[in-house]
């Protein structure tokens, strides 16, 4: 049986940590043993112990970690250490609905209630949280982070390290470039370029003052 690790112990971490409890493989092929998180401000955690540091831990196989991120830039850091070591990072999906010829990159993922249409493409490291639909042909770069109640049309094409915020509408067809963010309740109906925050509906740039 595989121990499982889970990469943050802070509340999205033991929110994963309960999501992969609950999956039918759990204490079957597998067993969630514990966090990999380096802070030290943490409070105490029932049940399960932190472990290590995800940036200093030496992995042994055949144990999976699961990347509890939802920040782009944070899952490349405290992932990238462990990927060096050719550690196996395992796809959370416990009721995922998963279309056919759909296709997913290592260490995904996904809460409940989440949708994937027919031939789409999801890239490594693609983090969807519940109620979040995307439809047929889509494709999602590696690293990026989608939330909850997310609506992503067909044939939308989603760079790496986008992040969208939940409530999003993304219409069919729709190209976001890497690294883009998306608000919450935007309605994107037309490109949105690399590095782009867009906000309303329908979207538009949106500049911090």
């Amino acid at each position: 049986m595989k121990n499982v690790y889970i990469i943050n112990a802070g509340g999205f971490g033991r929110n994963t940590a309960a999501l992969a409890q609950s999956d039918p493989a759990h204490k079957k092929e597998w067993i969630v043993r514990g966090f990999l998180d380096g802070r030290s401000d943490l409070p105490p955690i029932k049940d399960l112990p932190v472990v290590g540091d995800p940036l200093t831990y030496r992995y042994q196989a055949p144990d999976s970690i699961v990347c509890a991120l939802g920040n782009p830039a944070m899952k490349r850091r405290y992932s990238a250490s462990l990927l060096e070591q050719g550690a196996d990072f395992m796809i959370l999906r416990p009721n995922l609905e998963l279309a056919d010829r759909a296709s997913i990159g290592i260490g995904g993922l996904f809460e409940r209630h989440v949708s994937v249409g027919t031939d789409t493409k999801l890239g490594s490291f693609v983090t969807i949280l519940s109620n979040t639909i995307v439809g047929y042909d889509v494709s999602v770069g590696s690293y990026s982070t989608i939330g909850s109640f997310v609506f992503i049309g067909g044939g939308a094409q989603i760079g790496e390290d986008v992040v969208i915020h939940p409530h999003a509408t993304i219409l069919p067809g729709v190209k976001i470039g890497d690294g883009a963010i998306i608000g919450a309740g935007s309605v994107v109906i037309g490109n949105v370029p690399a590095g782009i925050t867009v906000f309303g509906n329908p979207a538009k740039r949106f500049r911090f003052k």
